[in-house]
């Protein structure tokens, strides 16, 4: 048997952040324990065969319900079941791909044809009318129907204000910090009463993480109501609030990033504000119905007008 893995080696064989498999761990794919000399997550043989396969199916596309099902029901029955339903997707996808590549190729023929004249009212009606034709001939409504409905599934952007808050915080740096600066947050919020009525921001901060170095600091923070006094291992400051772009977090943290800076780059009203900080908001699950998660996170970038 394979000895034990710590946390911050098995993210750099794999090339996977600390963030992910903890994430996956959250949704119940497998299990980790403390190192009790290092303080460190660490992972059994099981636990990285469970990341193993885990990494692969899902970068074939494959859902984290559908690879938990695999990983907990162990039969190849499962894995079957999951695979034909991420080929009938793709099958979807290939049709709507092809239909929208015919489209375009034959759009691109029809310029081709008028040559190099210049466009006028007649041959710019002309190819309206070929394009019409065209997308009746391949129901290119319906179509964009589709691309919109699954287009709107993926990206639900809002933006918001929020108020100024104070807020009571602790930071930490290493290669799994995330535990370590919301603990201590979590449990005097608990046992002062305030866990109801608190919001929860997290995000990086420095040391920012980087593929060079394994460790990174993260920070949590809540907000509490004036006049309440916080213990001296925490800290206090006053979030200035303002406008955000919100959109939630999917199982891919840094994806869905990425998915919201490039429709805020796209967007023609808003931009990035750099002088304020970005968070995730940290929503307590209470009911946890197929979802593993302790916290649903809403990701906050600050914005302003162009």
């Amino acid at each position: 048997m394979s000895l034990p893995i710590a946390i911050n080696k098995l993210s750099a064989q794999m090339g996977l952040t600390s963030r992910t498999l903890r994430h996956w761990e959250s949704e119940g794919l497998f299990i980790s324990f403390r190192d009790p000399e290092s303080g460190w997550r660490a992972y059994d043989e099981d636990a990285v065969l469970c990341i193993k396969i885990t990494a692969l199916f899902r970068k074939l596309g494959i859902p984290l319900k559908d690879i938990k099902s695999i990983l907990h029901n162990r039969t190849y029955a499962g894995i079957e079941e999951a695979i034909k339903k991420q080929l009938l997707l793709l099958e979807v996808e290939s049709i709507e791909s092809n239909a929208r590549k015919n489209a375009l190729l034959s759009i691109l023929n029809s310029i081709a044809q008028t040559g190099k004249q210049q466009a006028n009212s007649t041959s710019l009606k002309a190819l309206n009318d070929f394009v019409q034709d065209f997308a009746r001939h391949y129901q290119r409504e319906k179509m964009e129907d589709i691309i919109m409905s699954n287009t709107e599934a993926s990206i639900n952007v809002r933006f918001v204000t929020l108020p100024p808050m104070r807020v009571v915080y602790n930071t930490a740096v290493g290669v799994s910090p995330e535990d370590e600066a919301t603990a201590p947050v979590l449990e005097w919020l608990e046992s002062s009463g305030l866990m109801g009525t608190a919001r929860l921001f997290g995000g990086n901060v420095n040391p920012l993480p980087s593929k060079s170095r394994p460790e990174y600091g993260y920070g949590m923070c809540a907000s509490i109501p004036e006049g309440v006094e916080i213990p001296s291992h925490l800290k206090e400051m006053l979030l200035p609030g303002g406008l955000y772009a919100m959109m939630p977090c999917s199982d891919d943290i840094y994806g869905s990033w990425q998915i919201l800076m490039k429709h805020l780059s796209q967007n023609s009203e808003y931009v990035s504000d750099r002088s304020r900080l970005c968070f995730e908001e940290h929503i307590r699950n209470d009911n946890p119905q197929g979802h593993g998660s302790q916290f649903i996170l809403n990701l906050l970038e600050p914005v302003k007008r162009k």
